[in-house]
């Protein structure tokens, strides 16, 4: 089964890679925060609000689980799926993980001129953001770096996990 899946800060770019990944492999792309918001037909902002962070990182470990259901896919996770419980053990018997490593900065660049709004920086000055986005990623990060492959920002393209995925499992991820 091709199972190839993104781990990384939010806004970090998985669904924009996943989703030329999943072309240039002919499989399906799947976003977690998409596919909760339309299980449960409301935001992640309006999950957070009415359920709380706790109760949403327990619907993102059962979404986990039910992957096992599905064949081949590339998933693009929400930035903190990966760092609560078990959540990363979980993605990474589930599939071949890659983290989409950014630096604090750029991360902060990315999330200050995206057109998305997420629920956890709702309001934040661009100051205010830079400091929650260091402070997060230090914790997040030993959850990500246990990655099947750590991918530098250089490393952040179609070609380069192709060829990852060649090497780690040749008979699986051959080019179609």
């Amino acid at each position: 089964m091709k199972r190839i899946i993104l781990v990384g800060f939010m806004g970090c770019g998985k669904s924009t890679l996943g989703k030329k990944i999943a072309a240039q492999l002919n499989i399906s792309f799947i976003d977690s925060d998409i596919e909760i918001q339309n299980h449960y037909n409301k935001s992640i902002g309006e999950i957070f609000a009415e359920q709380g962070e706790s109760q949403f990182r327990e619907i993102e470990r059962e979404y986990i689980e039910a992957l096992d259901l599905r064949e081949d896919f590339i998933l693009a996770t929400g930035g903190g799926m990966p760092c609560f419980g078990n959540n990363m053990d979980l993605l990474n018997e589930t599939g071949t993980t890659f983290y989409m490593e950014r630096s604090a900065k750029e991360l902060t660049h990315r999330l200050v001129h995206a057109k998305k709004q997420r629920p956890l920086i709702v309001g934040m000055t661009e100051e205010e953001l830079l400091s929650f986005v260091e402070d997060r990623l230090i914790l997040r990060e030993e959850y990500y770096k246990k990655a099947t492959v750590v991918l530098s920002r250089d490393e952040q393209n179609p070609d380069a996990i192709q060829n990852y995925l060649n090497h780690l499992l040749p008979d699986f991820y051959q080019k179609s």
